[in-house]
């Protein structure tokens, strides 16, 4: 009953889920390809060679020819690594390519085990574009329901981990012997098996999430083997093997506990060993994210792990107090576990705030990407629902503090002074003990909606992305033939984060283009920047990101004589602008060509 009601008001979480499918960022990058990117040769290559910055996973790796007519070239071999080098990936061609442009399209898997997709194009004799009426249909991507059915795995993950170390935590550090409980064993153990379930339910569907495949992949035997290789497969893998673990630790636990002696001594050791034991499960996911990888590794993966333990503790401990202790009318149970677990759960609010505030103000930056981008409308949700669930705590709270104004350690404890004693003879009768009940209702749900904002959260552009999207998108129409226009830009940091960009595209056809990118202050005077850079995209054919080869000019104005366009359709150069070792935008400008 209690497992039920839980995943009913979790059920936004998941539904976000499906509907919201995040895009999760990926730290390996492409350094130089054979042949260079937009490199015209007079006789066809043997093979194409990709360098990445990192070593990168090939056994869901896909790379795919499409040629000048639009259509996908046959006969590409499998994806290797050359001898000791595993961050360069080559593919042999097939011995005769006609004459044009070609673009080769490629998915790895980096170290932070995400999909990294990405493109270049080479040309063959002469530089051509064009799709032929043949073309075949969109690939390169994982289809929906095989990222749907990855998604709500994790997402089970997420929530048996929340119900294995909120009850576990509850019962060791709140309310001691409530082990013996039937209903906490059914909880504990189901909390298991949900986690148990979704990481093995990732585990097989990690490989054709990141191999761009289909719900039949599934049982692919080549595909999970190439799963068992991957950075992700091997986390996922271990905390399998941690879980078989923690079951032979609840086996023994709850034999031993109709029989355990609750002194404080024995109180603090369980609590600190679900502690252990929760922290070390909760590194799986850290691990597994692109917190362990990058420059901030140092501080990312730490606060991320608190972030999660301090989810974990309190969302968990809720269905805990409401459908278990509340419906066991253990008086004395109700006196000790009430009190601890409200301070329990303002602790874990207190980290939740600090570690989600730091992110949130990354990713935010300025107040118009706040008011003014769909980030920032769905942040906005998530403070209204956070105020509504700190009123909603403050009741509880209030109603702790009322009832159960002395927290006793023991179960032979008595009331001390003549305000406790009169606390005591007024403990709360069933109608109060109801009206409690329904405060951490709303609670638990205010808490799971939180969860599931988040969730949308996430996988939404970050603002500072989108609101230049925005600008670009309504200044810069999409057009075939020449693109041009001025450009505001934030990238954050005050003054010195703003300013305009200028661009040119010319002449805005399939074929041979000339990009022309100049940027200026607010003022519009020229202004000089640490880092200017271009990519090209085709989204609606999984084309890209091209990247575009400028030429600086003084510091302030770049220019790339040679892009071809290899093909017709809604085409989109992202212009990346950095004004200081931390403070960057993208500019994004749409290009219609055919």
């Amino acid at each position: 009953m209690v497992l039920r009601r839980l995943l009913g008001v979790l059920g936004v979480l998941l539904i976000l889920l499906v509907t919201n499918p995040g895009t999760a960022s990926a730290h390996a990058v492409l350094l130089g390809t054979t042949p260079g990117n937009f490199e015209v040769l007079t006789t066809a290559p043997r093979e194409v060679t990709l360098q990445f910055n990192e070593p990168v996973d090939i056994g869901l790796a896909e790379i795919r020819l499409i040629g000048p007519g639009g259509a996908e070239v046959a006969g590409i071999g499998r994806p290797t690594h050359p001898p000791e080098r595993l961050d360069v990936v080559a593919a042999t061609l097939p011995t005769e390519l006609a004459a044009g442009t070609y673009t080769v399209a490629f998915r790895v898997v980096s170290t932070d085990a995400h999909p990294v997709p990405g493109a270049f194009a080479f040309s063959v004799g002469q530089v051509t574009g064009g799709v032929a009426s043949s073309a075949g249909p969109e690939t390169g991507g994982a289809g929906g329901a095989v990222s749907a059915l990855y998604g709500v795995a994790r997402w089970l993950a997420y929530v048996g981990l929340a119900l294995l170390v909120g009850t576990a935590f509850f019962v060791a550090a709140c309310w001691p012997g409530g082990e013996v409980v039937a209903g906490v064993r059914r909880l504990l153990w189901n909390a298991w098996g949900i986690l148990f379930a979704g990481t093995l339910g990732a585990f097989v569907a990690y490989g054709p999430y990141a191999a761009g495949g289909s719900i039949g992949d599934l049982a692919d035997p080549a595909l999970l083997g190439s799963t068992l290789g991957s950075r992700m497969g091997v986390v996922l893998a271990v905390r399998l093997g941690l879980l078989g673990l923690v079951a032979a630790a609840l086996v023994h636990a709850l034999r031993r506990a109709p029989f355990a002696q609750h002194e404080a001594r024995d109180q603090r050791l369980r609590t600190g060993l679900v502690l252990v034991g929760a922290v070390v499960l909760v590194v799986t996911w850290s691990l597994a994210s692109h917190n362990a990888s990058g420059a901030q590794v140092v501080l990312a993966l730490p606060v991320d792990a608190a972030h999660l333990l301090a989810m974990a503790v309190w969302l968990g401990g809720l269905p805990v107090l409401l459908g278990v202790l509340l419906r066991s009318r253990d008086v004395v149970g109700m006196r000790i576990a009430i009190p601890r677990f409200s301070r329990t759960a303002l602790v874990c609010v207190g980290v939740l705030v600090v570690t989600g505030t730091y992110q949130a103000w990354r990713e935010v930056g300025t107040p118009s990407a706040l008011f003014g981008t769909t980030y920032g409308a769905v942040l906005a949700v998530k403070l209204g629902v956070v105020v509504l669930l700190v009123g909603s705590g403050a009741l509880a709270r209030n109603w702790v503090r009322r009832h159960y104004g002395f927290d006793a350690v023991a179960v032979a404890d008595k009331p001390r002074t003549r305000k406790e004693k009169r606390r005591a003879r007024s403990r709360p009768g069933a109608r109060e003990v109801s009206r409690f009940r329904r405060l951490i209702a709303v609670e638990l749900a205010l808490a799971a909606a939180v969860l599931g904002v988040t969730v949308s959260l996430v996988s939404a552009e970050p603002a500072t992305a989108e609101l230049a999207r925005m600008r670009a998108a309504a200044e810069t129409p999409t057009r075939v033939g020449p693109v041009s226009g001025m450009l505001p830009f934030d990238a954050g940091g005050g003054e010195q984060g703003v300013g305009k960009l200028a661009v040119l595209v010319t002449p805005g056809v399939v074929g041979r283009n000339e990009v022309h990118l100049a940027v200026f202050d607010a003022n519009g005077r020229p202004k000089q920047v640490p880092e200017l850079r271009a990519e090209l995209r085709l989204p609606t054919r999984s084309v890209g990101p091209l990247p575009v080869d400028l030429q600086v000019i003084g510091g302030t104005h770049a220019i790339s004589p040679n892009v071809p366009i290899t093909m017709p359709g809604e085409w989109e150069i992202a212009v990346t602008v950095r004004t200081s070792e931390i403070d960057q935008t993208v500019v994004r400008i749409p290009i219609g060509a055919r």
